[in-house]
C-alpha cells in the first residue's frame, strides 16, 4: 500500500452516502409495498386501463400481459417505477425471443424444457438486475412452453403488450406524482440520535449499579444495545435513499431536493458519532467490572463523564423528540469545559501511575473525541475537516 501526500482531500459534505442513481441502480430496483390507500387506488385504476388498452391493441389473448406488467411495475416513486418497467421489458424480451427461437428448432419435450430452464437460469443469474427481474427470464420461457408452438409474430405481440403495461405504469405514477416525505427520514435520524444518547446514559447507570465482577465471558447489558446502533444507522441510510429516489424525476420533489445535501451531511456526522460511541461501549465493557483489571479512572468518575457527554449531546444534537439540530449556542463552551476536565483527569492519572493508566487515558481520549464531534456537528464543512470518520 502506498500513501501519497496530496492536497486533494475528500470533502466533508456527506455526498458520499447519497446514491448516484445511475443505470446500474435502475436495474436493481425492487417492488415496494402499497399500504397507502392512494397507492392502492392508483394501481387498481392503472391495471384496469392497461387491461382495456392491451386487449384493444393486441390481436390475441396476449393482451393479458399488459395489465400484469402494470401491476408489477408501479412502485412508490417515478424512479423505482421506471426501473421496474425497464427491468421487466428487457428480461421479458430476452426470455420470450430466446424461448421462441428454441421452440422453433426443437419439439416441446422434457429435455428441451430442462435445457431451456438451465440456460435461462444461468443467464439470469449473471445479469446485474434485481432478483425479481432475474426470475422474469425463466418465467417468460415457461410461458412460451406452456403455449406450445408459437410464431415470431405472437412473440412480438407479447413483448409489445409488456411495453404497453410498463408505459402505463410509468404514466400512472405522474397522475399525480407522489409527494416526498422528508419527515420519514427525519424520524429515523431522530431515533438514531435518541438511541445514541440513551446508550450513554445506560452505560453510566450500569457502571454505578454493578458491584461485583463479571465472568470472563459475560458482557455488560449495554453491549447488545450498542450493537443495535448499526441497525439504526442502516435504517436512516435506507430512509435517505428512499427520499433521494422519491424526488428523482418528480416535479413535487423540489423542496425536498434542496435539503437532501444537508440531510446527508447530518446522517454521516451522526453515524460517525455512533461508531465512536460503540467503540466507547466496547472499551468500557473490556476494562470495567473485570476481576483482573483495576482501571485508574474510577467507575463513578467515568459514569459522571458519560452523563456529561450525554448532556453535551442533547445540546449539540437536540433532545429526544426534537429535530437533530443544536439546541444551544453554548455547545462550544460545554465542550471546552468537558475537555478541560478530561485533560485534568488524564494528567492526574499519569502522575499517579497506578492501575490501568494506559487504558484509562485512552478511554478519556475517546470521550474527548466524541465530544469534539458533537461540538463540530453544526459547523460548516470547511470548519470541521477530519473530525468525522466512517465506520
Amino acid at each position: 500500500m502506498c500513501f501519497v501526500a496530496s492536497t486533494d482531500r475528500p470533502a466533508d459534505d456527506g455526498r458520499d452516502i447519497i446514491p448516484d442513481l445511475r443505470l446500474a441502480d435502475v436495474m436493481q430496483q425492487r417492488p415496494a409495498s402499497f399500504r397507502s390507500p392512494w397507492q392502492i387506488l392508483r394501481i387498481g385504476v392503472a391495471v384496469t386501463v392497461a387491461w382495456a388498452v392491451g386487449y384493444w391493441v393486441s390481436p390475441s389473448s396476449f393482451g393479458i400481459f399488459a395489465p400484469l406488467t402494470t401491476l408489477l411495475v408501479i412502485s412508490s416513486s417515478p424512479w423505482s417505477t421506471f426501473g421496474l418497467s425497464v427491468q421487466r421489458i428487457l428480461t421479458t424480451a430476452v426470455g420470450v425471443f430466446a424461448a421462441t427461437l428454441w421452440v422453433t428448432l426443437v419439439d416441446v419435450t422434457w429435455w428441451s424444457v430442462l435445457i431451456a430452464m438451465l440456460v435461462s437460469l444461468v443467464v439470469a443469474s449473471r445479469l446485474p438486475v434485481s432478483l425479481g427481474a432475474r426470475f422474469q427470464i425463466p418465467t417468460a420461457v415457461l410461458f412460451v412452453f406452456a403455449l406450445g408452438q408459437v410464431t415470431w409474430e405472437q412473440a412480438g405481440w407479447r413483448v409489445f403488450d409488456v411495453v404497453i403495461g410498463g408505459a402505463i405504469g410509468v404514466l400512472s405514477i405522474y397522475l399525480p406524482p407522489p409527494k416526498p416525505h422528508p419527515e420519514r427520514f427525519e424520524a429515523r435520524l431522530q431515533e438514531y440520535r435518541d438511541h445514541i444518547l440513551a446508550l450513554l446514559g445506560d452505560m453510566a447507570r450500569e457502571l454505578r449499579e454493578t458491584s461485583g465482577a463479571l465472568e470472563p465471558d459475560e458482557l455488560h447489558h449495554f453491549i447488545p444495545d450498542s450493537r443495535a446502533l448499526r441497525g439504526d444507522a442502516e435504517a436512516a441510510r435506507d430512509a435517505l435513499t428512499d427520499l433521494v429516489e422519491m424526488v428523482a424525476f418528480n416535479p413535487r420533489g423540489r423542496s425536498a431536493r434542496s435539503v437532501i445535501d444537508d440531510d446527508a451531511l447530518r446522517l454521516r456526522r451522526l453515524a460517525s458519532i455512533g461508531v465512536h460511541v460503540r467503540g466507547l461501549a466496547g472499551a468500557i465493557n473490556r476494562d470495567y467490572d473485570r476481576a483482573d483489571l483495576q482501571p485508574a479512572l474510577a467507575k463513578d468518575t467515568l459514569a459522571d463523564l458519560l452523563d456529561e457527554l450525554a448532556a453535551l449531546g442533547r445540546l449539540a444534537l437536540g433532545s429526544p423528540g426534537m429535530p437533530v439540530r443544536a439546541e444551544s449556542g453554548d455547545v462550544s463552551g460545554a465542550t471546552e469545559a468537558l475537555d478541560a476536565r478530561l485533560r485534568a483527569i488524564a494528567d492526574e492519572m499519569a502522575v499517579q501511575g497506578t492501575g490501568q493508566v494506559l487504558e484509562s487515558v485512552s478511554l478519556a481520549g475517546r470521550i474527548a473525541y466524541v465530544a469534539a464531534q458533537m461540538d463540530a456537528f453544526e459547523r460548516l464543512t470547511d470548519e470541521a475537516q477530519d473530525r468525522f470518520e466512517d465506520d
